[in-house]
């Protein structure tokens, strides 16, 4: 390697100055030691300069740098912080709906004339078309764009706003407008989470996550606390003009400011260069990027493409899962008043205040569950390589939040059935609410990766089971806790999740992988057989 080194400098000089012949015989001559080192060999003499070097430029030549790959996204770092703080915002909308509703339903009933059994129809109804609105919604926004879908859903929302705080008191209209606003707001949490995929790369994408989920989670917490003050300072009507105005207000930052972020549309982003932080005619569709630049298109959405994601088993198994937590937590939401009131003797604005507790949990778990999920997979991503790593590496995390929601969920039941401090049953609920939202934040993360060119249909399927299954222990709870009592009916619920949540865990990090694997084998085919009708015709 040593005598190569000066062998090459001399051919590099001699390409750029040649020197006559006659001296390079007389160097060689005179000295055995260059005759070694920098003469050439016979072979070498008899060619050219240019064709003694090799083709690909021999050793004098450094290896060419590998282009390096695009960064995921091309939005700057601020541009990113304002999406994801869009967004969010945008997913505290859809629960505020829900919850902002409830302080108000007994003026409700004396303002339309009818029962609490019909006034709560309007609840239920809002419940199971939240729940499965989003499915419409995700599969448009995973085919055509997350902006013009965030447009079209918030203004059917501000719509019905508008018209149930302006339309005289009828029960037919309040159900239906209620449909409406439900539907509306839907769209906005499924479609935040494929913001997130969008624009998060995986190893960041539990902590942004955690991040969103903040707006879906405070929505059930602040959503009676602003609805009752409203309710006792002004008229009803209010209620629906505060969410008009606020909507709007959100609508129109949207409308100027949110640039598309769908991969199969605009790639990483690229088309949208930083100056651009304003859209000035305004326009529902953004420029499509290079079709060389773009993300793998998803499948077209349809009813029976639904329910092959939903049939996914990973996909299944997570909604099952989230039920499962969900409707456990909503038993303890719904029994609070009744334990704090009956049991301790609370008063209503205190028994509100108790619930900022489970909020402040879900937000805490929120927090808590991204960092240490994206913690965990960077830690993975040292030890074994960025191309070993799979979704299924965010699995293990939700164990850590199991403990502590099963916990909470038994020592709730027993607290209040043994009479024991309020402060213990507080605690209680705040164990319950980390340990959920702690699990939701891994669950999500993994949906996005695990099927990530549909990343808001996946999420919607993922969580599309969580209000019915709430709405059906809210009507059955209170008929259980008179059967069983407190404490033996809420350590069933706890076991309940303890079995089948931690079951369902285990399950899906033994057999994902290969559940996975099946599925791209099986979309490889599917592309082919496309891509060989498309030749034939």
């Amino acid at each position: 390697m040593n005598n190569s080194l000066p062998h090459n400098d001399g051919q590099a000089n001699s390409e750029k100055t040649p020197a006559p012949s006659t001296t390079s015989h007389t160097s060689s001559s005179s000295s055995p030691t260059s005759s070694t080192v920098n003469s050439p060999s016979l072979d070498e003499k008899q060619m050219p300069p240019e064709a003694s070097l090799p083709a690909d430029g021999g050793e004098s030549q450094s290896p060419a740098p590998k282009p390096s790959p695009p960064p995921y996204t091309a939005f700057p770092p601020a541009r990113r912080t304002f999406i994801l703080t869009v967004t969010t915002i945008a997913g505290f909308f859809g629960p505020l709906a829900g919850n902002i509703y409830l302080p108000a339903l007994p003026v409700l009933e004396r303002a339309f004339g009818v029962g609490s059994t019909a006034i709560n129809v309007t609840v239920s109804v809002f419940m199971v078309v939240f729940a499965f609105g989003p499915l419409f919604w995700s599969s448009l926004a995973d085919w055509k764009g997350r902006r013009p879908l965030y447009i079209i859903s918030i203004a059917l929302y501000i719509l019905a706003n508008i018209l149930l705080a302006a339309l005289p008191a009828n029960y037919g209209s309040l159900v239906f407008l209620r449909i409406l606003q439900a539907f509306g707001s839907s769209a906005v949490v499924s479609m935040g989470a494929g913001t997130v995929a969008d624009i998060v790369e995986p190893k960041k994408r539990a902590r942004a996550m955690s991040y969103f989920l903040l707006g879906p989670q405070c929505g059930p917490v602040l959503g009676p606390v602003i609805g009752g003050a409203l309710t006792g300072e002004t008229s009803w009507r209010w209620i629906f003009g505060f969410l008009a105005v606020s909507g709007f207000a959100l609508w129109l930052l949207i409308l100027l400011s949110l640039p598309e972020t769908l991969r199969a549309r605009v790639g990483n982003g690229r088309i949208d260069t930083d100056s651009r932080k304003i859209f000035l005619p305004p326009r529902l569709f953004s420029d499509l990027a290079p079709e060389s630049e773009r993300g793998p298109p998803p499948p077209k959405p349809t009813l029976l493409g639904y329910y092959r994601l939903f049939t996914y088993p990973p996909i299944g198994i997570v909604s099952f899962n989230t039920a499962i937590l969900y409707s456990a937590y909503f038993c303890i939401a719904v029994q609070l008043p009744s334990a704090l009131e009956d049991v301790y003797g609370w008063s209503s604005s205190e028994v509100g205040a108790g619930y900022l507790a489970v909020g402040i949990a879900m937000i805490a778990g929120s927090m808590t569950g991204g960092r240490f999920s994206d913690w965990r997979r960077k830690v993975a991503v040292k030890a074994r390589g960025e191309e070993n790593i799979t979704p299924e590496n965010r699995l293990i995390d939700q164990i850590w939040g199991v403990f502590p929601c099963v916990a909470g969920t038994i020592m709730f039941g027993w607290f209040v059935d043994k009479k024991i401090h309020p402060a213990a049953v507080i605690v209680a609920t705040f164990l319950t609410g980390f340990g959920m939202s702690f699990i939701f934040v891994a669950s999500n993360a993994f949906l996005t990766e695990c099927v990530p060119q549909q990343a808001a249909g996946a999420f919607a399927l993922g969580n599309m089971l969580r209000n019915p299954a709430a709405a059906v222990a809210a009507a059955i709870i209170h008929t259980l806790v008179s059967s069983m009592g407190w404490g033996w009916c809420f350590s069933g619920l706890g076991l309940l999740e303890f079995w089948i949540v931690g079951g369902a865990i285990l399950v899906l990090r033994w057999k994902s992988p290969a559940w996975r694997a099946r599925r791209k084998e099986r979309m490889e085919k599917a592309k082919e057989k496309e891509g060989e009708k498309k030749a034939g015709k």
